[in-house]
């Protein structure tokens, strides 16, 4: 069975039936699992993929937090690149005792609620953007988006109120608005233990009548699962030899850090937790006016409540019901789990983290309430749990320095340059001259670290470099910058390089992951910080350069393909490739059948290729950039018809534009058409 989608008409705003069921695959019944098209594309409702750090979170300016996987673009991922998905759906609920012209109401203002996956995610909020798109500022020197103001590395901010009288997707009535509006902020740091969490900072202002009782909450569905496990998206039982994605799941609530924790778990006595390893969890910050510590009079109650996921329940569909959910002011009990929750008994949780009263909320007051969602993997559960717990102790101290954290020097700026079987590294020196406020000595860089891995999560140290002196060194090495200086600096794009180095024996045809970081001193008080992969990081693929064809003749590799290669064996079929190389820097590139059919046609350009036709090379959701060698090309075995190619003999010719050079060639691909295309 699946779900509904939401059928939208000229600017008409849908209001949906409330799911009464829905399948195992969480797709409502008796429909297809189509993406619908907001009603609300007409007023800017923006999503971008925030990914700073290791956790890569969906971030709107309408509330909704996630993808409801619409996408195989981060939702939660964890780790950001990893294919290691956490959650469907989030958002905020605003609940409180309001009144407007028709007199008195209980009413609560929510961004998502339980619903089936893959429609709309504008669909699914009762708030409405007031800010046209989600903006984006950065504290780091380096970055296009650098803002004196900034808070982190990277913040967004958004805005949105509840103004619009409009139905949600999944909610049994009509929205009656409490004339509410919040901004939205959020801050994530690349570097240390800062890297595995992004913060929610919310401004909550009342720009209606007075408002009494009022409660701020975090609705939330986690459920982990391997992306590349499913050949179709959204996820179902039938497209993985896994079986469905939902109701797989083990959560926990630590109480004193008012943290939600969850994993993956088939069931509690075989949780084959190896399907999809890393934890994930949310957290409650704090809250301002009040406190939620024990010894202030101001202290605010904290309610944690906790369902079997199913929409439209007729125990949680009206506003009434929904507010008295948040206002509880006790926690669910988690341990032991419930029977009811239990993966083996139908057991999906989901969860509402909430915290109140404000007893007074009065027209121009304000709320502020701070989550974090954050992520953590390890040996065994116990090790996961114990690094959720740590990342969120860091995340807790940075709201209570309220985000002034220590940082470390910015990564340089990098420029990467592929080549046979190796690739040469470049950055620049400005790392070097950037004053740390936090710390004692202001100037404290100390050296670069150059890291080169396969894998976007699996980066290893391949060199490093130090200052050869420098006052109050804590860590050592004083290797200089000489054996990587250049004696003449290199410009790219119109950045100056000062230092330069070759990594070799590489595999041509392959993805590697690059990333050159700046650390600093550190003291007796603060350990030595690193700046995160994340600022720079990139992909590049080996290959010969331009310079370096040498009147070659053009080549395609692997050749028999198969569908097994190593470089992308166990993908779906959209992630496959092969290679075109020594290409001249313009040409057309045609492929055949052995009949003579067109199967596809590509004009390339090799100082603009950055292999975006291949999703395997170079995936635009992944938001990292790709650096090819201007003299390859790669095909992802798609036709122009938008087929996978099928098993057989093709012959290739490419044509140089500028010498009307022909070379042709022929190529075999194997079995490439065992999956659908997804």
């Amino acid at each position: 069975m699946m779900r509904r989608a939401a059928l939208v008409l000229g600017m008409c705003l849908s209001v949906s039936p409330v799911f009464a069921a829905v399948d195992a695959d969480h797709f409502a019944p008796g429909a297809h699992p189509v993406i619908s098209q907001s009603a609300q594309d007409a007023v800017n409702y923006d999503l971008r993929v925030m990914g700073q750090n290791r956790l890569g979170i969906s971030i709107t300016n309408y509330g909704f937090i996630g993808n409801n996987f619409t996408t195989r673009s981060a939702s939660m991922e964890y780790p950001f690149g990893s294919g290691y998905e956490h959650l469907v759906r989030g958002g905020l609920w605003v609940g409180a005792l309001a009144v407007d012209d028709n007199g008195g109401f209980t009413g609560v203002t929510t961004s998502a609620v339980d619903g089936s996956q893959g429609s709309a995610s504008a669909d699914a909020t009762e708030f409405t953007p007031v800010t046209p798109k989600v903006s984006v500022r950065s504290t780091l020197p380096n970055s296009r988006y650098y803002h004196p103001d900034a808070v982190s590395e990277l913040d967004y901010s958004a805005t949105f109120w509840d103004g619009v009288a409009k139905r949600a997707l999944g909610n049994n009535e009509d929205h009656r608005p409490m004339k509410i509006q919040v901004k939205q902020e959020n801050y994530a740091w690349s570097f240390s233990d800062y890297g595995n969490f992004v913060i929610f900072h919310y401004t909550i202002y009342n720009v209606g009548p007075p408002l009494r009782n009022v409660w701020v909450g975090m609705y939330d569905e986690l459920q982990s699962g391997n992306k590349s496990a499913y050949n179709c998206w959204p996820p179902s039982s039938g497209c993985s030899s896994i079986g469905g994605w939902f109701g797989k799941k083990q959560v926990g609530y630590t109480d004193s850090l008012r943290l939600f924790n969850e994993f993956y778990c088939q069931n509690t006595l075989s949780c084959r937790n190896e399907l999809a390893p890393p934890m994930a969890g949310v957290l409650m910050l704090g809250v301002r006016p009040g406190t939620l510590a024990d010894t202030v009079a101001e202290r605010k109650q904290v309610s944690l409540s906790v369902w079997s996921y199913a929409p439209g329940n007729a125990a949680r569909d009206e506003d009434v019901e929904k507010y008295q959910l948040m206002s509880t002011g006790a926690i669910s009990p988690l341990s032991p789990l419930p029977d009811s929750l239990k993966p083996e008994n139908g057991g999906d949780p989901v969860f509402l983290l909430s915290a109140g009263p404000f007893a007074e909320f009065a027209a121009g007051d304000s709320i502020q309430v701070d989550f974090a969602y954050v992520g953590s993997t390890g040996a065994n559960t116990a090790e996961k749990l114990a690094a959720l717990r740590r990342y969120a102790r860091f995340a807790q101290r940075a709201y209570d320095r309220n985000y002034k954290v220590p940082v470390p020097p910015p990564s340089p700026r990098m420029k990467v340059v592929p080549r046979d079987a190796a690739f040469d590294i470049y950055w620049d020196e400005s790392p070097e001259f950037f004053a740390d406020r936090t710390s004692p000595d202001t100037l404290d860089f100390e050296g670069y670290r150059v890291y080169v891995g396969e894998g976007r999560d699996t980066l290893g140290l391949v060199a490093q470099f130090d200052k050869a002196t420098a006052p109050g060194d804590t860590l050592g090495y004083n290797t200089g910058f000489t054996a990587v200086r250049l004696a003449t600096p290199v410009v790219y794009d119109g950045v100056t390089y000062h230092y330069k180095y070759t990594v070799d024996h590489l595999r041509n045809g392959f993805r590697y992951y690059v990333a050159v970081t700046a650390y600093d001193l550190g003291n007796s008080e603060i350990e030595s910080l690193e700046s995160g992969f994340a600022q720079n990081e990139l992909m590049a693929t080996p290959a010969p350069a331009p310079s370096q064809t040498n009147g070659a003749a053009i080549t395609v590799f692997p050749n028999p393909y198969r569908v097994d290669a190593m470089w992308d064996k166990g993908e779906s079929v959209r992630d496959h490739y092969l290679w075109f190389a020594n290409l001249p820097s313009k040409a057309t590139i045609r492929i055949y059948t052995l009949s003579g059919d067109l199967v596809y046609e590509y004009d390339f350009d090799g100082a603009t290729y950055d292999g975006r036709n291949a999703r395997g090379i170079n995936d635009p959701r992944t938001d990292l950039r790709s650096t090819l060698s201007g003299a390859s090309f790669g095909w992802d075995m798609i036709t122009r018809n938008g087929q996978a190619a099928a098993t057989g003999l093709y012959m290739w010719a490419v044509e140089d534009k500028q010498s009307g050079k022909r070379s042709v060639g022929k190529f075999l691909i194997v079995k490439s058409d065992r999956e659908g295309v997804q």
